[in-house]
């Protein structure tokens, strides 16, 4: 865990400073909870979200005190793409404190993911005491040419497969991170992200206070399935994480994912037989979405370094992705003569899934490992998108 050094103020030419006296939160100056509150939601540019997960970028405030069924969330924010980040400030006191606050933000994803747009326009309202579209004109003041059939069908869709960005903004956070973790991990059913924000207070006296938010800590989405892997001559099944590298593990200091993003931009960028399939977005950690013609359902190539594992599978939104595989499997036969040769897949329950997958030391380059990847996709997209247009038409 990393440790700060004092902050000096420079007062003038000759080199005279002025050290900063540590101000904790919740003791002086009614600089408590409420306090927290109201600075993060008029300062939305002190929550270091890049360093978190640069998608939920930028944030624009929409209200404080959203009415939930869990409890009332402190502050919540909107990005033009139409994802949300949810805020709990918390001053730490004991384990119990830390505890509840991470069952509490969790119960708030569980129930935020329930919503329509039209439950979440109809609270924001109420909470800010404004009428019409408010989430859509809130992130229109930063982005003026956003359009608002698709920043509401974004929002719709982040909120039904619960796309949550969770933060715990507060003091003294850096206790007891390795628990934390694992409640969260424990607890994790939708496809959230999380962080850990530490609101770091300086006093330099009668000339003001320095405000120095800190991520401490932070996890990956965590979505999971499950891939039949060959070894040998016989078949195991073994469980392999959808993204990669993400665990739910905390981790101390985010490493930059520069690196990451410039090893998937080729697949970024790849066309499909299909003229209409849109091609994949990369999404952190290490693996790019396809988005399918169905609510709540993609394709997923992933690449998971510790596993040594590559691959393609279907999946979604937990709900979604059960009911959908239940009337693919009526055609399973038939879907897996059109799918690459070997791809089967079965989840730990018995259920039937479809999947590929292959060794990262099966490969010679990186080039190689993409292009296979590329082919992948291009199967199962022909395979299922078809199949998948017809179910949503079909209702």
């Amino acid at each position: 865990m990393p440790t700060y050094g004092n902050i000096l103020l420079r007062q003038d030419e000759n080199g005279a400073f002025t050290t900063a006296r540590r101000a904790p939160l919740g003791f002086t100056d009614g600089r408590n909870e409420a306090w927290l509150r109201d600075l993060l939601a008029g300062h939305p540019d002190l929550l270091p979200i890049e360093e978190v997960d640069p998608s939920f970028a930028p944030l624009v405030p929409l209200c404080t005190e959203l009415s939930t069924e869990a409890g009332p969330v402190d502050v919540v924010f909107i990005s033009p793409s139409g994802r949300l980040t949810l805020v709990e400030c918390k001053l730490w006191r004991n384990p119990e404190a830390r505890r509840k606050v991470i069952a509490q933000i969790l119960d708030y994803a569980r129930a935020v993911s329930g919503w329509s747009y039209a439950d979440l326009q109809r609270r924001v309202a109420t909470a800010t005491g404004r009428k019409g579209n408010v989430p859509f004109e809130a992130a229109r003041e930063l982005q003026p040419d956003l359009d608002e059939a698709a920043f509401v069908d974004a929002t719709a869709r982040a909120l039904r497969e619960g796309r949550f960005l969770l933060l715990i903004a507060g003091d003294g956070i850096r206790e007891g991170i390795t628990g934390m973790a694992e409640l969260i991990t424990r607890n994790a059913a939708l496809g959230f992200s999380f962080g850990l924000v530490e609101v770091a207070l300086y006093q330099f006296g009668e000339q003001g206070l320095v405000v120095q938010p800190r991520v401490v800590a932070r996890t990956e989405t965590i979505e999971r399935t499950f891939v039949h892997l060959q070894a040998g001559g016989g078949g195991a099944l073994q469980e392999v994480a959808e993204e990669a590298e993400a665990r739910g593990e905390v981790r101390g200091e985010p490493p930059s994912m520069a690196d990451e993003r410039a090893w998937w931009e080729p697949l970024t960028r790849i066309s499909f037989d299909d003229p209409e399939q849109e091609a994949p977005s990369y999404r952190p950690r290490n693996h790019v979405r396809v988005a399918m013609p169905y609510p709540g359902i993609w394709l997923t190539a992933f690449r998971s370094m510790g596993d040594g594992v590559c691959g393609v599978f279907f999946t979604g939104a937990k709900s979604e992705a059960r009911q959908v595989l239940e009337r693919l499997n009526e055609e399973r036969e038939q879907i897996l003569t059109e799918l690459p040769e070997g791809s089967d897949t079965r989840r730990s329950s018995g259920e039937l899934g479809f999947a590929s997958y292959a060794q990262l030391s099966d490969f010679a380059s990186d080039d190689e490992c993409r292009e296979w990847l590329a082919q992948q996709l291009n199967q199962f997209v022909n395979a299922l998108r078809p199949r998948l247009k017809a179910m949503a038409k079909q209702g």
